[in-house]
């Protein structure tokens, strides 16, 4: 009996095992097709390329099949995530609105405290600044000139002297005029020179162009107190510029310090040109346009004269 129970344990443990054996050579023969697929892939033979444009032109119904029911579960899933992240805004946006209305009220305090003193000191009040925005025609930037035309001249009012900005910062200054064109010189010309004023101590300076990108700071005092990443703006010095315009922040070599600007003048598209009156070529128009008082009087002596050489005439 128990050679018996033997016998088919034997028996039984032999049918588990056979199934095993004949599962080899097929993984055997799977193992050895994937190679063989891996080499012709490696080699881009075209019959491998073939089959494989098929397998995609037959599995691609499928698949596309297999990913309709899976998309009102990627919807359901950009739906929460958009639901998320818009809490999270408007979140950051109620934060910042405080803070904004904070910065109105006291602008607003600051705002009428400064006009009260304007007006006990009767300071002259500043001139509105009128514009146009025109658009970039052409570039004639090279080795030696940094500047640009525009599509607006005499024909609307641009005159010579003119700044022009862009909404990032300062670009440059009308040179000249035309009927219906303008030069800009750029700010990083090598001819440009613009009155600054540098950081939170109003450092004055002057930014020169060398036709690079980054225009350097000269005639800075010695003992200057500035620091890299100090904004950079018009000081309004010589009535060339407004005072205010942003231009850029300090960067590079302290030793010899450099402005990185905002306006990207590599990519000027529209720009806007401030009709800005230079206070001191206001007076010098002013001044050659009204006649010496000599020349007046040399220009009435000859009527004076004959009146001078017939008034005998008569007393004859």
């Amino acid at each position: 009996m128990t050679r018996l129970k033997d016998h088919n344990l034997f028996l039984r443990r032999t049918d588990h095992a056979a199934p095993g054996k004949r599962v080899r050579p097929v993984l055997l023969l799977l193992v050895f097709a994937a190679s063989g697929l891996m080499l012709l892939s490696r080699l881009d033979h075209s019959m491998l390329g073939d089959v494989r444009w098929r397998a995609a032109s037959w599995l691609t119904p499928v698949l596309q099949g297999a990913m309709i029911p899976a998309a009102p579960v990627r919807e359901i899933g950009r739906s929460i995530s958009t639901q998320v992240d818009l809490g999270n805004e408007l979140e950051r946006l109620r934060q910042e609105n405080q803070k904004l209305e904070s910065w109105k009220w006291r602008a607003q305090q600051l705002e009428g405290k400064v006009a009260d003193l304007e007006a006990l000191a009767k300071v002259v009040p500043e001139q509105k600044i009128d514009f146009i925005t025109s658009r970039v025609i052409s570039d004639a930037s090279g080795a030696f000139v940094r500047s640009v035309t525009i599509d607006a001249g005499q024909a609307r009012n641009v005159k010579e002297g003119y700044p022009v900005v862009n909404a990032d910062g300062l670009v440059g200054r009308i040179v000249d005029v035309g009927p219906n064109a303008a030069r800009v010189l750029l700010a990083t010309d090598l001819n440009s020179r613009i009155p600054v004023r540098i950081g939170p101590n109003a450092v004055r300076g002057i930014l020169a162009g060398d036709n690079s990108s980054r225009p350097k700071l000269i005639y800075i005092p010695d003992d200057a107190n500035i620091a890299i990443g100090d904004d950079v703006a018009t000081s309004g010095t010589g009535g060339l510029f407004p005072a205010g315009l942003r231009l850029g922040a300090v960067a590079g070599n302290l030793s010899v310090p450099r402005v990185a600007l905002r306006a990207d003048l590599d990519r000027l598209d529209y720009v806007s040109v401030l009709f800005f009156a230079d206070p001191f070529r206001d007076l010098t128009d002013e001044l050659s346009n009204r006649k010496p008082a000599g020349e007046a009087n040399n220009t009435a002596s000859p009527a004076n004269a004959s009146l001078g050489n017939a008034s005998p005439g008569k007393a004859k």
